[in-house]
């Protein structure tokens, strides 16, 4: 008998609840092998807490599979899962979920077949590994990992930009120069600036994409104005079309499975501890805690944010995980949904905002930390510089899980029930305000980094060829961050633009970051 798999290792990160709604994979098997067609089918259980299903969206778990022969110490490879047509694809699963497999083969979507919501779990979940695609023989030896992170389907459909205000510029976007907000209704391409109704205007006349009111080192301005155009092309990723989003920032847990699985040359690119801090003067402690040498990196605090993340660190996650970033318009989309824009909304769609300061913060560093004082039963709940408790990121999801929570508005989830999109860490999206930002076609991670530990991409910002390029350009920041000076509120709002042009190239400790997939 041929024995394609012998060896399998479930990573710590999936034997061990490190999201907030708990998602996890185990019994991680080989069920049965083809070595006529040379696929493999693998075996797991797959679940997770808090997830639903209902007439508008669903959340979903994207699960990938990564391998490398038995007895190797390099980066782990990308499996190839078997699609044909966008159906199940020969995998095998339980009459209470749905599989959908991107075309490219990098991964599945997995999420309830019908309505309802709570736990959800699934025994006996088979996938079909193509690994003579991969290129292995029947006789070869892996180990094999699973992967799996919460992710919200964003249907497809138009949705507004900007929201009207007077109040915070910023930047904002609007229809040419009215005011008004602007609705995106295909993936068709669009003029930026020039004034002209149903072109992206950004509010102001000089360029800057914080329209002058705040002045940062490394703030870049846009390239388009009132008075001078550049093109979106139709390939921009625009939010029009279906795509699913990370529900939480990525957490420290996953970074720390990304940093284990890469080969030690890239791991050298993707963590220095010299750019990293446990403290900020008088400020305390930034609780970032992911410690040791590679391949045993280690944190106590899995369900933290990932912060310290730079550009360069952040695509390599996503290509590494077969994701993609956000554009500031996927943004804008996931944030506020098709509703018509509320002038100075936060992603919890109204102007309300919890102002009382969460000093008490009760299991801190356990996976079940929470708010222990000065939850709001009324307005929205967010992390930043009003209420923090200490000046450091708190675990995410922390306001859904409290047991005052009545909905969106006080757990601070966007329309589609995306968590943290105003406060807690800045998010990185692709920005329309640069030449290097526009080029960007929504292409998808393949799961394999270069030698560098870069991700290889070419239509990513970052993705440089030439000496003295800053490979920061086109990624810039939405959603505002805990240790952004006051005032803050402005920044935390879906529309605020005050540094959606940024480039740094420091690794600092406000900055996370989530991923997207276009929808199969």
């Amino acid at each position: 008998m041929i024995h394609k798999l012998i060896t399998f290792l479930c990573l710590a990160w999936l034997a061990s609840p490190l999201l907030a709604n708990n998602i996890q994979v185990s019994n991680l098997t080989l069920s049965s092998s083809d070595a006529t067609q040379d696929f493999a089918m693998i075996s797991l259980t797959l679940s997770w807490e808090n997830s639903w299903l209902d007439v508008e969206n669903h959340d979903a778990a994207w699960v990938f599979l990564k391998y490398r022969p038995t007895g190797s110490n390099g980066a782990w490879s990308h499996a190839t899962l078997h699609y044909v047509d966008g159906t199940n694809d020969g995998h095998v699963i339980p009459l209470a979920g749905t599989v959908n497999t991107s075309s490219d083969g990098k991964g599945v979507f997995i999420y309830r077949s019908g309505t309802g919501s709570g736990n959800f779990s699934l025994a006996n979940v088979e996938l079909r590994w193509d690994y003579g695609t991969d290129g292995l023989a029947d006789n070869a030896t892996v180990e094999i990992a699973a992967h799996a992170i919460e992710m919200v389907y964003v249907p497809g459909g138009s949705f507004w930009l900007g929201d009207g205000s007077t109040s915070a510029e910023y930047g904002q976007f609007e229809d040419g120069i009215s005011g008004n907000a602007l609705q995106i209704t295909s993936e068709g391409a669009l003029t930026l600036g020039g004034g002209g109704s149903g072109s992206v205007g950004n509010r102001n006349t000089n360029g800057m994409a914080n329209d002058g009111l705040f002045s940062l080192p490394g703030v870049s301005t846009d390239d388009f104005n009132d008075l001078t155009t550049q093109t979106l092309p139709a390939t921009f990723p625009k939010g029009f079309q279906a795509f699913y989003c990370m529900k939480y920032e990525i957490t420290q847990g996953q970074y720390v499975e990304f940093l284990n699985e890469i080969d030690s040359a890239q791991f050298l690119n993707r963590y220095d501890p010299l750019n990293y801090s446990t403290s900020h003067g008088g400020f305390g402690t930034t609780r970032y805690n992911i410690t040791g040498t590679w391949p045993n990196m280690t944190t106590i605090t899995p369900c933290l944010p990932s912060t310290y993340v730079e550009w360069y660190d952040a695509v390599a996650y996503a290509d590494w995980a077969g994701l993609r970033p956000m554009t500031e318009f996927e943004f804008e989309k996931a944030a506020r949904g098709p509703s018509l824009p509320v002038p100075d909304e936060y992603a919890w769609g109204n102007t309300n905002i919890a102002t009382s300061s969460y000093f008490t913060i009760t299991n801190q560093n356990g996976l079940n930390e929470a708010i222990g004082v000065n939850y709001s039963t009324t307005a929205g709940n967010a992390w930043y510089s009003t209420t923090i408790g200490f000046n450091a990121p708190v675990r995410v999801g922390i306001f859904a899980a409290h047991p005052a929570n009545t909905g969106r508005v006080t757990s601070g989830a966007s329309y589609w029930g995306l968590f943290e999109l105003s406060g807690h860490c800045w998010e990185r999206a692709v920005s329309v305000g640069r030449p290097e930002g526009r080029g960007f076609t929504g292409s998808h991670g393949d799961g394999n980094l270069n030698a560098l530990g870069n991700a290889d991409n070419p239509d990513w910002p970052g993705f440089t060829t030439g000496i003295g390029v800053d490979h920061a350009v086109g990624g810039g920041y939405r959603g505002g961050a805990f240790n952004f000076p006051n005032p803050t509120q402005p920044n935390l709002q879906v529309s605020s633009r005050i540094v959606a042009t940024a480039f740094y190239n420091t690794r600092y400790f406000d900055d996370a970051v989530r991923f997207v997939r276009t929808a199969p």
